[in-house]
């Protein structure tokens, strides 16, 4: 067992150094697609010392067994399945018995106890190469897909238009649409959507339609001749979408000191 424990530590420390070499090969910031030529050189020099070393690991430790008796030179080579022939149980019977059933004290596979031996080695090298390598660590990889997630959005929000708007209800839409609502609109609609200069939304009549799609419309070309600007070149389509949402939250509040209905009864 001994043995068995100062081989899998030398592996480990021949490992950590044959990938730390790796890493320290690596040139600083080219292009994505030289980085990845990289990665996958350096990944594949890796595997093919795992292999090499796990192979020469495996012949040391045969050359042991024979040597302290623990295995005959005659035995097959390659034993995968790690346990004893039938007519030589007896000596791996253990004291216990139970209803007439004896346990034998077998050995794990041998080919289990290698493959969690590369995974455990392979977690020290994907750890190393995480956390000190070239590898992004988890916080790099959130923030990386948030700024594509956001990018998406971007992408995605430019084709929304008055025709094809839809009420968001998602929280994080919502308080995006109320913060652009407090700096841009409530000085002629209220904090509170009671009205001002503007009209009340709080209401069921409209002046320009109610719906999300007239919403958006309105906040996107104003309504110039009453005073209220387009905000197309100050908004986004998204922010536009957002805005008009939060708008939306305002009918049936019955906020104080509301302005009169204006406009038509929408239902």
């Amino acid at each position: 067992m001994k043995t068995r424990i100062l081989l899998v530590i030398s592996f480990l420390l021949m490992i950590h150094s044959s990938f730390a070499a790796s890493v320290v090969t690596e040139v600083a910031p080219q292009s994505s697609n030289s980085n990845s030529i990289t990665l996958v050189f350096v990944l594949g020099i890796l595997i093919v010392l795992l292999l090499a070393i796990l192979v020469m690991l495996y012949y040391m430790t045969i050359a042991l067994r024979v040597m302290s008796g623990k295995k005959d030179s005659s035995e097959p080579l390659f034993d995968f399945t790690g346990g004893v022939p039938v007519d030589r149980e007896h000596e791996v019977m253990m004291d216990h018995e139970y209803d007439g059933i004896r346990e034998l004290d077998n050995n794990m596979p041998t080919w289990w106890k290698w493959m969690f031996y590369a995974t455990v080695v392979f977690s020290f090298a994907y750890y190393y190469y995480y956390q000190f390598g070239s590898g992004d660590t988890q916080l790099q990889e959130y923030e990386q897909s948030m700024v594509a997630a956001e990018a998406e959005m971007k992408l995605h929000g430019s084709k929304v238009d008055e025709n094809s708007a839809t009420v968001l209800t998602d929280a994080t839409a919502i308080e995006a649409g109320k913060t652009i609502f407090m700096e841009n609109c409530a000085a002629c609609h209220g904090k509170l959507g009671e009205g001002g200069v503007g009209p009340n939304f709080a209401d069921d009549y409209w002046l320009h339609g109610g719906d999300i799609k007239s919403v958006f419309k309105t906040i996107k070309f104003g309504v110039p001749e009453k005073g209220m600007i387009p905000w197309q070149a100050q908004l986004s389509a998204v922010q536009i979408q957002e805005v008009s949402s939060f708008v939306l939250t305002f009918k049936g509040t019955n906020p104080p000191n509301a302005k009169a209905p204006q406009g038509d009864l929408v239902k």
